[in-house]
Formats: C-alpha cells, sequence, structure tokens
C-alpha cells in the first residue's frame, strides 16, 4: 500500500508496522525516511528506520533493509504524508456538539461534525462530511461543501461560500467589509459593501488570515489556490487557481491575480492592478502596476528580477562613487 500510494518500488519487508515519518537522526523502527543526497547514505544506513525512500542509484547502499525505490524520494514522502493527514483530518470532530446553536431553516446534510459554542446561522447549507469546530460563526445563507474543514474560532460573515475539500485554519474571517471609505464634507463616510466571498474547491487559508467582502460583486479564490497565515485580500480581488500566496501578503481591492501565481512573503499589491498568470514575485516586493504573465519580479518598486538584484549590487557602490564625484567637484572648482 504504502508503495501504491507514495509511488515507486518496494523491496523488502512487507509486514512492517508505520506509524510515522521523521529525520533520519529521530529515527525509530516504525519510522519512515528518505535518503536522496550522497551526504546522508552513511547516517541513513546507520537509523533504525523500518523503511527508507531512497533512489535507484542509492538503494544498493542499503542493503537488506526495507527500501521504497523512488526516482523522487522527497515527492514519495509527501505524497505518504498528505495521505496519512487526510485520514487523521477531522478525528477530533465528532457530530454536533450539544452547545452549539443552529438556526432551524439550516441545511445540515449527514456526517456533518459541529463543535461546541459554534453558531450556525438561518439558511446555511452544510453538505456532507463538513467538520467546523470549536466557536466559529457561520452567518446566514453561507454555503460550505463537501468534506470541508474549518478550525476552531473562524468567522463567515452572510452569503460567504465555501468550496468543497476546503480547509482553513482558525482566526479566518471571510466576508468582512471591504475598505471602503470616501471624503465627504470634511468626514471619512463608509461605502457600502454588499458583495460576497466565493472560495473554490481544494483552496486552504492559513490562521488569521482575512478576505474581504466585495463592494458589488463578489471577491474570488480560485480552485487549488494555497493561502498562508496572515494574508489580507481585499475586497473585490479575484485570485486565480493554484496560486501561492505566502504569509502576510496584501492585496489592495481589486486586484486581479492569475493562474499558478507564486507571491512570497510582506509582498504588498496596489488595487486595480494585474498579477499575470505563471508570475513570481519576491520577498517584500512593492508592486504599483501590473506584472506581466511569467514575469520574475522583485524590489520596490517591483521590477524585472534580474534589474533589481543588479540594482541592489549596485548600490554598495553608491558611497564610494558619491565620494569620487565631490572630489572631481571639488577639484574643478579649484581651477
Amino acid at each position: 500500500m504504502i508503495a501504491a500510494i507514495g509511488g515507486g518500488k518496494w523491496h523488502g519487508n512487507k509486514e512492517l508496522r508505520l506509524n510515522n515519518v521523521c529525520e533520519i537522526h529521530e529515527a525509530n523502527a516504525e519510522s519512515i525516511i528518505f535518503c536522496e543526497q550522497e551526504k546522508l547514505i552513511e547516517n541513513a544506513a546507520k537509523s533504525p528506520a523500518g523503511l527508507i525512500i531512497t533512489t535507484p542509484e542509492f538503494v544498493q547502499n542499503f542493503p537488506e533493509r526495507s527500501v521504497l525505490i523512488s526516482e523522487k524520494p522527497y515527492l514519495s514522502l509527501m505524497r505518504i504524508i498528505t495521505f496519512w493527514l487526510k485520514q487523521d483530518a477531522g478525528k477530533g470532530f465528532t457530530g454536533i456538539d450539544p452547545s452549539a446553536v443552529i438556526h432551524e431553516s439550516a441545511e445540515i446534510a449527514e456526517d456533518v461534525s459541529i463543535g461546541a459554542y459554534s453558531v450556525i446561522g438561518a439558511k446555511v447549507k452544510l453538505a456532507k462530511g463538513v467538520r467546523i469546530g470549536v466557536g466559529c460563526t457561520i452567518d446566514k445563507d453561507c454555503v460550505i461543501g463537501e468534506n470541508s474543514l474549518l478550525y476552531d474560532n473562524i468567522s463567515l460573515y452572510e452569503n460567504t461560500q465555501v468550496g468543497a475539500n476546503c480547509v482553513i485554519h482558525s482566526g479566518v474571517v471571510l466576508g468582512a467589509d471591504g475598505f471602503g471609505f470616501a471624503l465627504l464634507e470634511g468626514a471619512q463616510q463608509k461605502i457600502p459593501q454588499v458583495g460576497n466571498v466565493i472560495i473554490h474547491d481544494e483552496v486552504e487559508i492559513g490562521a488569521n488570515s482575512c478576505i474581504d467582502r466585495a463592494t458589488l460583486g463578489s471577491t474570488i479564490i480560485g480552485e487549488g489556490t494555497k493561502i498562508d497565515n496572515l494574508v489580507q485580500i481585499g475586497h473585490n480581488c479575484i485570485v486565480g487557481k493554484q496560486s501561492i500566496v505566502c504569509a502576510q501578503v496584501g492585496l489592495a481591492g481589486s486586484t486581479v491575480v492569475g493562474d499558478y501565481v507564486y507571491l512570497a512573503g510582506q509582498v504588498g499589491a496596489a488595487g486595480h492592478i494585474t498579477i499575470g498568470s505563471k508570475a513570481m514575485v519576491g520577498a517584500q516586493s512593492g508592486i504599483f502596476s501590473s506584472v506581466p504573465e511569467g514575469a520574475r519580479y522583485f524590489g520596490t518598486p517591483a521590477m524585472d528580477a534580474n534589474l533589481s538584484k543588479r540594482i541592489a549590487v549596485a548600490q554598495k557602490y553608491l558611497p564610494e562613487m558619491l565620494k569620487a564625484y565631490r572630489k572631481e567637484l571639488k577639484g574643478k572648482s579649484d581651477d
């Protein structure tokens, strides 16, 4: 079964009991480890690990050991971990806690779990296998798709839609008002926010991230996109499918992010711009204008990554250049 999950060819004892994955130095007889670097072979061979995932090139170094032979051992290990996590996911979620408050008009499918003190509002629809943790608030007209997992203390404002097989971590807020104000007659007047948030299937959202409802229409997160902790996505943003949004990224309102985009930590994007599909933006970059498809951007203001690196390298020579320039000016004035 492990071979089928991880992908590869099994050699050795097929009756092994395996219950954990770990670093080589932490292994025990029930551990799975991986070795795809020559410098790790000696330590892996000495470890008591029950199973070693390694390459065809290195397998000869582990005679009489149980091995899974894989072209990409690390990828095989990740597949096994993912399988185990899916088996364990939601084991602490069992049924509907008596303290949960559920509106009579809510539609609760079979095999749904709702934790203590959670509140389910009017006309909410929870599909089969949904698991909701402790202290969550699911406001009226929200929809949550099959097998989605919501951890503790999550708030979904009204009319938020979450797809199937999503994972939402503790402290997330979906559908809070977008940050919209207009200065009228000397005072900041709130712009009403009457849209919603739509999260497509297979999305994961990290702890304490916030995605604001649209002013009109929808703020949308595409299928398979993964959002890290402490991310802020403003009103009317659209993030495409299979994108990666790392910690502390901030997207101002109406930013459009394409498919397969990578935004590294603390990237900030001005509103009403487009970040093209398959673009990558380096950490702490500030984006003030649209980014072309497939581009590699870095810096503030963000620009082509290679150019930005050349500028960064050149900056360290500025003091000497300034000194030489001043010396030249002084020489001219003396003349």
